[in-house]
């Protein structure tokens, strides 16, 4: 029996200390570039697209666009009150974690699945990905972003499909965590709202027992049927 498939191959180019826009301090890094190979027998045979580039922090697993190595004055601190800092960097899109971004579109585009949104809805989204994600959002510029993706015209698994060769296992556990959790809104998580977690989840390349898992994991975490 041939076995055949594709899968993404990972490499290092280059390691070490970055100003991390997440931990807003210096920490190690690693950028990484990854390849998406045709593999026969599960080796590697030739690649099918063009490589992406990331670079993950060592220390919060975040991984962001490249840009984030040659700006470090974005992510210089500030003070706001003796003891304490924030970083400037913390509302500059330009080095927000990807699956950080990742969370808002995705979110957006599971509200956007059924063509009706109520206040409702947005609400609770809006909680999730601030509870999630390190730059909370208003609701008028959710408001804004809403509009903006719905330009796109593009469904969550084909923006997934694109962004996911640069999330690393975290980022891809947290846009399903986070999907899960507008699932379980109103505290049931059904079959319909499954098939398209499981859907999000194959778009990033995550292997059923891996999706399995945190399902699982969530089910115990929350007591709910699943």
């Amino acid at each position: 029996m041939i076995i055949f498939g594709t899968g993404p191959v990972r490499s290092t180019i280059k390691s070490g200390d970055f100003n991390c826009p997440q931990c807003a301090r210096s920490v190690p890094y690693r950028h990484r570039k990854v390849t998406k190979f045709f593999s026969l027998f599960f080796i590697p045979i030739f690649p099918i697209n063009s490589p992406m580039e990331y670079v993950e922090c060592g220390t919060c697993n975040s991984t962001f666009i490249p840009r984030v190595l040659d700006s470090p004055q974005s992510h210089a601190t500030q003070s706001v009150g003796e003891g304490q800092t924030q970083s400037i960097a913390s509302s500059n899109d330009d080095f927000m974690a990807i699956y950080e971004k990742a969370i808002r579109h995705s979110m957006v585009l599971v509200m956007l699945a059924d063509g009706v949104i109520d206040s409702k809805e947005k609400e609770q989204v809006l909680k999730i990905i601030n509870k999630f994600g390190h730059n909370d959002l208003t609701m008028s510029e959710l408001d804004v972003y809403i509009e903006n993706v719905k330009l796109q015209d593009e469904d969550v698994a084909t923006y997934l499909e694109k962004v996911g060769p640069q999330l690393n296992e975290h980022g891809k556990e947290t846009v399903i965590k986070v999907a899960l959790s507008v699932a379980n809104a109103d505290g049931i998580i059904d079959d319909s709202e499954l098939r398209l977690i499981t859907r999000m989840a194959n778009a990033m390349e995550m292997s059923s027992s891996h999706l399995r898992g945190i399902i699982s994991d969530y089910k115990e975490k929350h007591s709910i049927s699943v």
